[in-house]
């Protein structure tokens, strides 16, 4: 069944006119109608938005018969992804997606199957799904919220690929030309980011998934695109460097900050000179006119070859894929077997088996 037409029949279920669905969801009636219509497209927002009215889960929403990825042997044939968000919106995207889409399939499946062997599944959690975002103030409260949730405290987030792959985000990369960046959706209830690994800038890419983790939990209580990607990239930002800190950085007794101590804070918590600016405006420590001044010696800076901005030593690439294929090629089951056979693990990692014993073999610490 098409989207549309499900979300009609579900609020006809729920025995809701239009008019009381658009005044539940907070839309307006024609907003509503076009939804049904299929002529408006579901973004994860929207889709958070219906299910709590309509009293479901989001993926009880969307048409099962599409998204339904529990993983059966031998089938890789129905890999979908629903709720694509980009982090930069550029028409040029639309032409990879089906391309990435299809590129990732395999991996996914793969890992999907490799949990299931180790019986070491993570169903994602989204921490913040009562917090609807209508102001900046929100995505504040959402991060204290996260942080809280999550464990972090003020402490720089060492691995963000690691941290969310932990969470149940399965994170992939592919190779694309510099035009693509990122984007998010979602595989059934599966949260999937996906990296375009040709930028080796490791602080964009922190902040780039951190975007797409905003897109992917994030309820917005708007509908300007513009607005939701300010949001986003002031959640990143906001995960990245906790307000706290840079309020111990800067107090009303201070006029500036040196380049030295920007580089500090890059190198300690690993997010760009420029983004730390836009996180110190985006709090009201400095007004424009000193955004404006900051930023034009910044891009001096830039422009003078002054390459030592402070480096963050982070690497940021997916990880829990080939850490669970060394658990299950040096863990014995109880029949006092590996539980994952090095002929199954280069199966399912697309490497020969003699890279697989040079990889992973013998490379564990065993207590007698």
């Amino acid at each position: 069944m098409e989207l549309g037409k499900r979300i009609k029949q579900l609020r006809q279920d729920a025995g809701l006119s239009q008019q009381e669905f658009a005044d539940y969801t907070g839309f307006s009636v024609s907003y509503i109608q076009k939804f049904e219509e299929g002529k408006r497209e579901m973004k994860t927002n929207h889709l958070i938005r219906f299910s709590k009215v309509l009293k479901l889960k989001p993926f009880d929403i969307i048409n099962t018969e599409s998204t339904n990825l529990e993983y059966r042997p031998g089938d890789k044939s129905a890999f979908s992804m629903t709720n694509i968000e980009y982090r930069e919106k550029q028409e040029s995207h639309k032409v990879f997606e089906n391309e990435i889409i299809e590129s990732i399939s395999s991996d996914f499946f793969n890992i999907i199957e490799l949990e299931n062997i180790m019986d070491d599944k993570i169903k994602f959690k989204n921490p913040v799904e009562n917090i609807v975002i209508s102001k900046a103030a929100d995505v504040e409260d959402a991060v204290k919220v996260i942080r809280k949730k999550w464990k972090l405290g003020k402490n720089p987030i060492y691995d963000v690929i690691h941290l969310l792959e932990n969470k149940g985000i399965k994170i992939f990369e592919v190779e694309k030309p510099n035009s693509f960046v990122a984007f998010s959706g979602w595989a059934g209830e599966v949260p999937i980011i996906v990296l375009n690994a040709i930028n080796p800038d490791v602080a964009r890419r922190r902040f780039t998934t951190l975007h797409e983790l905003a897109h992917l939990i994030l309820d917005f209580d708007i509908d300007d695109h513009k607005k939701i990607e300010r949001f986003c990239d002031h959640f990143a930002g906001a995960m990245l460097l906790f307000e706290d800190v840079l309020y111990d950085h800067f107090n009303n007794e201070r006029n500036g900050i040196t380049l030295e101590e920007l580089k500090s804070i890059k190198a300690a918590y690993g997010i760009s000179i420029l983004a730390i600016i836009i996180r110190v405006l985006t709090l009201k420590i400095i007004d424009w006119d000193t955004y404006h001044s900051w930023k034009d010696k910044y891009d001096q800076w830039r422009e003078n070859d002054d390459t030592s901005f402070g480096e963050y030593n982070g690497v940021e690439k997916p990880k829990r894929f080939f850490s669970l294929l060394a658990k299950g090629l040096n863990m014995d089951n109880q029949e006092g077997k590996s539980l994952l056979s090095p002929t199954k693990a280069a199966e399912l990692s697309n490497m020969t088996i003699k890279d697989i014993n040079a990889r992973f073999g013998g490379k564990n610490f065993m207590r007698n």
